[in-house]
């Protein structure tokens, strides 16, 4: 019963915030994101929103993979997407860490352009959306999976909300960082790297080899 509750709580306070973040992309003067000062009731009123629907969806899939998994109804797939948002919570949290307190959560202390911030602009919510993705998924049930991408459509927005305050603070570095760098996922460049990864390395005798035949194959003049 208790699970109920706190997912119809959850899906009020998505349509809240998804009004919300919406409204302040398509009028300034509306806007929540980036969140307002701080100590104000309007940026008390974001985070409490904000960090209410992250517990409720992750409350809601833990109760029930839990309920699964006392039932013994965990099927492999189940696993396999816990397994994978548990990964992206850990990704998550390292992106965190690489870009450090004193600029999370729209403080202008400079725009990380390195590491991880040369994959993707923003590596904290494309983690937080693969995370919370995942953990809807392994639910394998209709609403708490629902609930999940409610918040995904949050941080995919919140994302988007936050583009035009870096311009404003950072200009043209910001516009020719946005040219180069995707907002989410670079997935070419992802697939580019699994390959190179994947792909069998050759020992030094094998090059050396490759390289004899290549020669051999040359035409003679």
């Amino acid at each position: 019963m208790l699970d109920w509750i706190v997912m119809a709580a959850g899906f009020v306070v998505a349509a809240a915030l998804i009004f919300g973040l919406i409204a302040g992309n398509l009028a300034p003067q509306f806007r929540i994101w980036p969140a307002p000062p701080a100590k104000s009731l309007k940026s008390f009123a974001v985070w409490t929103l904000f960090r209410t629907l992250n517990l409720a969806v992750l409350f809601v899939c833990a109760a029930n993979l839990a309920r699964d998994a006392a039932a013994g109804e965990l099927i492999s797939a189940q696993i396999l997407a816990a397994a994978a948002a548990v990964l992206a919570f850990g990704a998550y949290l390292w992106t965190l860490w690489a870009l450090g307190r004193k600029a999370t959560y729209c403080r202008a202390s400079g725009l990380a352009q390195e590491g991880v911030y040369a994959w993707s602009r923003n590596p904290q919510y494309a983690t937080a959306i693969a995370a919370y993705f995942a953990l809807g998924i392994a639910t394998a049930s209709a609403l708490p999976a629902a609930l999940a991408i409610t918040l995904v459509a949050v941080y995919a927005l919140m994302a988007i909300a936050e583009e035009p305050w870096l311009e404003a603070t950072y200009a043209e570095s910001y516009r020719t960082y946005r040219a180069r760098v995707p907002r989410f996922f670079d997935g070419r460049r992802l697939l580019t790297e699994a390959v190179k990864f994947l792909r069998p390395r050759r020992t030094p005798h094998e090059t050396s080899a490759v390289a004899s035949a290549a020669r051999l194959r040359r035409p003679r003049p």
